[in-house]
């Protein structure tokens, strides 16, 4: 019989929840856009995800069973919800809080300039988790670890139907007494709208984890591919098949993230 290994984890953009500026708008899969939430509306949003996983990218980044009797799979799957509000005519904040309670990200991003096909703004969150293969039991009031993150979003309009967006970030991932590890992040996301307002997508997205104690550095590729599909003026769906292309030190998953996003004026 075949070993099942369950984890709770939110899959919005990428599989760990630690990561990065949670809580702040997007257009698209992986990227944040630098566009914010309209003046005083909000932004709704349940998200589930469900990946798996029976392989692993090891020391070298070949490809391994995650047993030796290659018989084992590793399965995350979890809900989310963002809620996020536009407080100012270029700035947003917003929240994400994963249904176990375990993860918890606030995010604000500022929209900082603004030309006919060209955009940018700066991203900056925080998350607390009561996750973590780092720590081994809860630091304080808010769990296991804390992160810092910060960025800068970009956008191309390259065409009436076609876009690309793409942000940078870095992140420090920290337990209140010392710093574990030195994350940086790359996405980038290619947008084209077909008739009847349904985004195609197809993006990509980089990390890599500088760990300071006792673990390996790990980087992961993933194509990140789906379709954004505006159902009416305060209704969009949002599917993403993500596939891990290449790694180190870190599982490969394929699976499935959905979104609705509901706003609300």
């Amino acid at each position: 019989m075949k070993k099942l290994f369950f984890m709770g984890a939110l899959a919005l953009i990428v599989i760990n929840t630690t990561a990065q500026v949670q809580g702040v708008s997007a257009e698209k899969l992986g990227a944040i856009n630098p566009s914010v939430v309209n003046l005083r509306n909000v932004e709704f949003e349940p998200v589930f995800g469900y990946l798996w996983s029976k392989k692993t990218f090891n020391n070298n980044g070949q490809l391994v069973p995650l047993s030796p009797e290659n018989d084992s799979i590793n399965i995350l799957r979890s809900l989310g919800f963002r809620f996020t509000y536009g407080f100012a005519k270029n700035f947003e904040a917003g929240g994400l809080i994963t249904s176990d309670l375990n993860n918890f990200s606030l995010g604000i991003k500022y929209h900082v300039f603004d030309n006919e096909r060209f955009s940018g703004a700066a991203l900056l969150g925080t998350t607390f988790s009561n996750e973590s293969d780092i720590v081994l039991r809860n630091t304080g009031f808010f769990g296991k670890t804390a992160s810092l993150a910060g960025g800068f979003s970009f956008a191309n309009k390259l065409g009436k139907h076609f876009s690309v967006d793409y942000d940078f970030q870095y992140q420090n991932l920290f337990d209140g007494y010392k710093s574990y590890a030195d994350n940086y992040y790359i996405h980038t996301d290619a947008g084209y709208m077909l008739k009847g307002n349904h985004l195609m997508i197809a993006g990509l997205a980089w990390q890599y984890n500088h760990y300071k104690y006792d673990k390996e550095d790990a980087y992961l590729l993933t194509l990140n591919l789906g379709t954004a599909i505006m159902t009416g003026r305060t209704f969009i769906l949002v599917f993403n098949f993500p596939f891990d292309l290449i790694g180190k030190n870190t599982d490969r998953f394929n699976g499935l993230t959905f979104t609705l996003t509901i706003t609300l004026d």
